[in-house]
């Protein structure tokens, strides 16, 4: 076998790479399905049944007010973000308002802080009772700022998660637009109002579409904020209602968190229609060709500093709620800032904490568990994609289509898919971190793939042709010389991969088991039972590790122009 493959290493490679994919992705689909159609207990368990939609069906006022909440949420939070997003990007990229270096760093940085923390640090600031914005304000007008717990809390919340990632999306199209249509427009006669709507606007119009979409999409997969926010709040989504139907009783739900999960996927896949068909068609919106252009950005004269005050709004978002962490994790008990609360400051949550062992056993299995997705994840994609953009295989098109599967699945899907799958299936890994591993393999495919892909688009074949023609093998081509060219995308994709798992809660808090904690569901339990001071200071340290590992891919990104 061994001397087949060395012959016809790209066949091969092929064969290993789809069955792996077709294990990763497939089967989790499957029990998905297969667990929302059968039984779940008692004589007839595991027959044939749509009673489990049926419930669904019958309980008409609660699907009605799920849905409702979970479109006004995604909606809500994804306008906002796409609004305020959009106008930095275009603040940053075509005008001259000052701090556009601050934000595009604090929009990265803040990529890397895990959306837990940050959740909770709003929570420290905007409770209705013990928040220290609201405490701070009360005094004066006898009403809190905002009642997070709340729908618009929700909404606020996960908007402000995701203006950083709409401003670093919107940069782009922004940066790549011919400035000369717009003067051309200008010395037409156009005030600076009319080149925004009818040029610069409409060019920029498809990219808009397509984060609008994606934010949507996302928002409508959160969990975070509806679980620590909406849940108190008594405002329940549908990723909400999954996890309760699992955790919220004495026995899990299965049957009726799958179905649940069924008409999630429908909408993140209905969703993901018109993005794909939006970002397919871009072409036709292109501005830059062969022909040069000068970036030109536009003066805004007495405005300018009004555009930087818009500017600034980015890292102060960032930096309340680490700052409220801060304030908390020095103090005994929350409460807002005072001459009195002063006194009060030690490094006792510190030392408590981190002489917690579950607590920096969280640590060591986070770090465990996401080196080896990332490292395994990144390698399966690489192999992926070199197939794909290189191999004369025709059926070479199922492995992109299996390894971008996994987009349809939010988080809180994942996790009960694989926790079926890993129940029914005779592999022993329920109950251990590598459960944690295979799901979010499985779960990140996609985003490696993607940093693979484009990668090797931009290596001209020519160059493995040559190594090959020189008498290099197969694998030595791949190892000397396709492989070093690309690893500062490897690497960044290996970073991307490593923080998002690294901050993942929602796979994780369906398939951890008593010792299998990691860093997400520590402080979610610290939360959950009122260790508000340990939690601080757990949460602070974690945030400056991962800003570092954020840093890193910063660098990697402006150096290698991975950013786009």
């Amino acid at each position: 076998m061994f001397a087949m493959m060395v012959r016809n290493p790209t066949q091969w490679m092929f064969v290993l790479t789809g069955a792996t994919l077709a294990y990763l992705v497939l089967p989790p689909f499957f029990f998905i399905l297969h667990t929302s159609l059968v039984i779940d207990r008692g004589l007839q368990a595991g027959s044939f049944t749509v009673q489990h939609f049926m419930n669904i069906v019958e309980s008409l006022g609660d699907i009605k007010s799920l849905l409702a909440n979970s479109m006004i949420f995604s909606v809500g939070s994804a306008g906002i973000a796409i609004c305020y997003g959009t106008t930095l990007a275009w603040l940053a990229e075509r005008s001259n308002a000052p701090f556009r270096t601050l934000a595009y760093i604090t929009a990265y940085i803040s990529f890397a802080i895990p959306g837990i923390i940050k959740v909770v640090g709003w929570i420290m600031l905007l409770g209705p009772k013990a928040g220290i914005l609201n405490a701070l304000v009360m005094p004066y007008t006898g009403a809190p700022l905002l009642n997070i717990f709340s729908m618009q809390g929700m909404i606020l919340v996960e908007s402000f998660l995701w203006i950083p990632i709409v401003f670093l999306l919107m940069s782009t199209p922004f940066r790549a637009m011919d400035p000369a249509l717009e003067e051309a427009a200008t010395t037409a006669g156009s005030t600076g109002w009319q080149v925004f709507r009818k040029v610069t606007f409409p060019l920029a119009l498809p990219s808009v579409l397509a984060v609008l979409i994606l934010t949507f999409i996302r928002s409508l997969e959160a969990f975070e904020i509806p679980a620590l926010i909406g849940i108190p709040a008594g405002v329940e989504v549908l990723t909400t209602k999954i996890y309760l139907q699992i955790r919220g009783g004495l026995i899990p739900k299965y049957g009726e968190a799958s179905a649940y999960s069924i008409i999630l996927i429908v909408m993140v896949a209905l969703g993901l229609m018109p993005y794909y068909r939006i970002t397919s068609k871009t072409y036709k919106y292109t501005t830059i060709s062969g022909k040069a252009y000068r970036p030109h950005r536009i003066e805004l004269g007495r405005w300018r500093w009004l555009g930087g005050v818009l500017m600034l709004v980015l890292p102060l978002l960032q930096i309340f709620p680490i700052a409220a962490i801060t304030w908390s994790s020095l103090l005994p008990f929350a409460q807002a800032p005072s001459w009195k609360a002063l006194s009060m400051v030690s490094f006792n949550n510190y030392r408590t904490a981190f002489a917690d062992s579950s607590i920096v056993g969280s640590v060591f299995n986070s770090l465990t568990v996401s080196v080896t997705s990332a490292t395994v994840a990144i390698i399966i994609t690489f192999f992926a994609a070199w197939l794909i953009v290189r191999a004369s295989i025709k059926a070479r098109w199922v492995l992109d289509q299996m390894a971008m599967l996994p987009l349809v699945f939010p988080g809180i899907v994942m996790g009960i898919a694989i926790l079926k799958m890993y129940l029914m299936l005779p592999i022993p890994v329920y109950g251990t971190i590598w459960i944690l591993v295979l799901a979010f393999i499985a779960r990140y495919l996609p985003y490696g793939i993607r940093f693979s892909h484009s990668a090797l688009l931009s290596l001209h074949k020519e160059l493995e042709e040559g190594a090959m023609v020189s008498g290099a093998s197969w694998f030595q081509m791949m190892r000397q010389v396709v492989v070093p060219l690309i690893m500062p995308a490897l690497l960044a994709g290996w970073i991307y991969i490593f923080l998002i798992t690294f901050r993942e809660l929602s796979i994780a808090l369906l398939l951890y088991s008593p010792g299998s904690q990691v860093v997400a569901v520590k402080i979610w339990e610290l939360w959950d039972n009122g260790h508000v001071g340990e939690l601080a200071a757990f949460s602070l340290v974690i945030a400056m590790g991962t800003v570092v590992v954020g840093s890193i891919f910063l660098k990697l990104a402006q150096r290698h122009g991975l950013q786009d």
